[in-house]
This record gives structure tokens, C-alpha cells and sequence, in this order.
């Protein structure tokens, strides 16, 4: 069922809701905490707004505001976290903004019994540019396909993103998973009058059998259901069946990976499309440092294109610990969405940077990122100043602190 409410916020609403308000089996040594919390920023970017003509170079400064708050219990953890954001500019005064975009998250994992588990996630960006997570974040740049899908579509693009997962043990060897989710992603375009949301809806699940040596193997299908209210647009679906695998050779290191085929059909018309669909992650844990690498190519949405496509990308970050409060990040990154098989799009970021916690409530950080944007398709909903075919660079220097102060602690039995 997709949802066409004009009224998006009140999706993670109703979610916050179930997620703080059912109840938890066997509540024991219940714990609810406040946190209030800012960050201030100061940048300097070649190119403010990404974009390919017209560019701006300017200094600016950044702050959001907002609170965390969770609920732990013996089985329950769950969270809710909300920041709005506020920008002032040096020259370009017509882009200063106060309270127009907001963040909102919650995630819930709960234990239903000994060998169930649940876990929801709903995440709402609302009018959020891409640049504004570039000068804020204080780790490397993490981009998903929503952020990729964002950087594509405009510098005032919305997105919801829920997702739900179910998982339960048979026994020692066997397990499986059941997952929902739902996309959907929406922008101004260059006609206000439009409704030019994308929705992206998909069901499925996963078997896997776990061998000594902490090897697992299984099968898993996904089914997506792509929809768009722009008139004329045709839905798309997409199935994807696969082989995944888990193996942890040894304690400090661990590999996923599952890969398979992807049909898809455009509503209305006799187009079919067979695509290799996969992905995989690598983790490995240092003394005094992380590694992450993840990659792959799987169905989803093309905001910018208005059409469904596969996404390929891959990235990969590492964390050092240069002393007990002081880290060392870098992180690089390639996106690109495939649809008719043709490239629409491509989204390429590298940075570095310190952070040092200065005390429990607050640190400080520095970072330099470069974004490299580029549409290779002709749409009439790219941001102003973009132009298909042409590369835009961004160069982002930030300097800031963050506060987060923990102004509420109640437990009880």
C-alpha cells in the first residue's frame, strides 16, 4: 500500500509512536534518557550549492539543534533523535535559512523471545540540502543510496526511508529473515505545481544455514515496487533472487556477500530488463583502528530521473585512534544509477579529517570533503545551476563543536 500523504512528517510520527509505546516483554531495570544537543560550524566552499554553472564561493556558518532520547530494558532498545538547522551565509544572504529543514530518526530492536528479534528503522530528511550534512558531519561522509539519490535530485529534496526486519532462529544451524521497506522521495523540480514524488516499496526475505567455523551460506529474494506520481510516468518492478554468504575467518575479521539476478518490467509497455544485482561489505577491526568497505549493484530509485534503476556503488572509511580522545578519519566513495541502461547519474566524494573528544559532553572537529556531481541524462528536475553532461566539484573546508549534555536520566523496575 503506498501512502500519498501531503502530510510526510507524520509518517516517522506514527512510527515514533508504536516504536516509545508498545510494550516490551519482560521490562526489567528500565532506563529513559534526555539529551539536548547542538553543533556549530564554520565552512568555506569553492562551490556552495554543487553546482555546474553559476558558481558560488562563500563562507558560511551552520547550527543545529535538536535532542536524543532512548529507552533501554532487557530486551528493548529504542531511540528517537530530531535536529532542525539554521544557515547564515558572508555574501549570499539570499540563501540564509532558519527552521525550514528537518531530521528525523527512530530505530527500535527488540528481543520478542530468546530466538526472535525485531528491528525498525525510520529515518525523514525535509528540505535538507546535501550540503549541509557535508559541514556538519563529524565522521567521514557515509553516503547511502538515499544521500546519493539526494545529491542527485535537488538541494531541497525530502526523503522518508522506513524499514522493518523480522529474524528468528531455528536452532544451531539454521535462521531466517523477513524485511519491508519503504522509499519514498519527493523535491521541488523546477514546476512547484507538480507532484514530482518517488515512491519505492519492497518486500523479502532469506534463509540461511550456519556451518562450523563461522561460516554461513543461504538463499533470499527481494521484490520492489517502484511508483511515481509525475503524470505519464509508468511504474516498474523489479525481482531479485540471490545467493548470499557470511564467513568470519578469523576473530578480527568479517565478509558478506550476496549476489544474484534482477528482472525488471516497466507497467504498461513489454520492456524487460535481466541486470547482475549484488552486494557485498569487509570489516576489519585494528588495535587502534576500523576498516569499512562496502559495494555492489541492486535495484532502486533515481529521484532526479524520475525512474527506477540499479544503483552501483562502492566506498570504504577507516577510523584511527591517534590517542584515547583524539581520531583520525578518511573516507571515499563512487555512486552511480543505471537505468535503460544507460548511466544517469554519478556521485564521487573523498575526505578527511580529525574530531577530539574533549570531555564526555563535547567535542571539536576539522574536516576537508570533495564532491564531484554529474548528470549524464537530460531532466527538467535538476537543481538550478546543474547542466547534464558537465561535471560539478566542491571543495568544503569545516571547522566545528557539537554539544550534547545528558539533561534527563529515569530508571525504574
Amino acid at each position: 500500500m503506498i501512502m500519498r500523504t501531503r502530510n510526510h512528517l507524520g509518517i516517522p510520527l506514527i512510527a515514533v509512536f508504536f516504536i516509545f509505546a508498545a510494550p516490551a516483554a519482560g521490562r526489567a531495570d528500565n532506563l529513559f534518557r534526555l539529551y539536548p544537543e547542538v553543533s556549530l560550524s564554520g565552512y568555506y566552499s569553492d562551490n556552495v550549492l554543487l553546482q555546474t554553472s553559476n558558481k558560488m564561493g562563500d563562507f558560511g556558518g551552520l547550527m543545529i539543534g535538536g535532542f536524543y532520547l532512548d529507552y533501554t530494558s532487557a530486551t528493548r532498545y529504542a531511540s528517537l533523535h530530531y535536529d532542525t538547522f539554521a544557515q547564515l551565509f558572508a555574501h549570499e544572504s539570499k540563501f540564509d535559512r532558519a527552521g525550514e529543514g528537518q531530521y528525523v530518526g527512530a530505530t527500535d530492536d527488540e528481543d520478542l523471545s530468546p530466538t526472535t528479534k525485531l528491528r525498525l528503522r525510520e529515518y525523514f530528511w525535509r528540505d535538507a540540502p546535501g550540503y549541509v550534512a557535508v559541514a556538519t558531519s563529524i565522521q567521514p561522509l557515509q553516503y547511502d543510496t538515499i544521500g546519493a539519490q539526494l545529491l542527485l535530485a535537488s538541494d531541497r529534496a525530502s526523503a522518508n526511508y522506513f524499514n522493518g526486519e523480522l529474524y528468528h532462529s531455528w536452532g544451531s544451524n539454521w535462521s531466517s529473515a523477513f524485511n519491508v521497506l519503504q522509499d519514498t522521495v519527493w523535491w521541488p523540480g523546477s514546476n512547484s505545481n507538480t507532484n514530482n514524488t518517488s515512491y519505492d516499496q519492497s518486500i523479502g526475505g532469506s534463509t540461511d544455514y550456519h556451518f562450523p567455523y563461522r561460516i554461513a551460506v543461504g538463499l533470499g529474494y527481494q521484490f520492489y515496487d517502484f511508483m511515481f506520481a509525475y503524470p505519464g510516468q509508468p511504474g516498474e518492478q523489479a525481482h531479485w533472487a540471490f545467493v548470499r554468504a557470511a564467513w568470519q575467518p578469523m576473530e578480527k575479521l568479517y565478509l558478506t556477500g550476496q549476489v544474484g539476478v534482477e528482472i525488471s518490467h516497466t507497467q504498461g509497455t513489454s520492456e524487460h530488463a535481466v541486470n547482475p544485482a549484488g552486494e557485498g561489505s569487509l570489516k576489519y577491526t585494528f588495535q587502534r583502528a576500523l576498516l569499512t568497505i562496502t559495494g555492489g549493484q541492486r535495484p532502486g530509485l533515481a529521484t532526479g530521473f524520475v525512474s527506477a534503476v540499479n544503483f552501483r556503488w562502492v566506498n570504504g572509511n577507516l577510523y584511527y585512534d591517534i590517542a584515547p580522545r583524539l581520531t583520525g578519519n578518511v573516507g571515499a566513495g563512487y555512486y552511480e544509477s543505471l537505468g535503460n541502461n544507460r548511466s544517469n547519474g554519478q556521485v564521487i566524494y573523498w575526505g578527511l579529517g580529525l574530531s577530539d573528544r574533549v570531555n564526555k559532553w563535547l567535542s571539536i572537529y576539522t574536516r576537508f570533503v570533495e564532491l564531484r556531481r554529474t548528470e549524464t541524462v537530460a531532466s527538467q528536475f535538476f537543481p538550478s545551476g546543474s547542466q547534464y553532461g558537465r561535471e560539478a566539484v566542491g571543495n568544503y573546508i569545516i571547522v566545528g563543536l557539537s554539544a550534547s549534555v545528558e539533561a534527563l536520566s529515569w530508571s525504574w523496575q
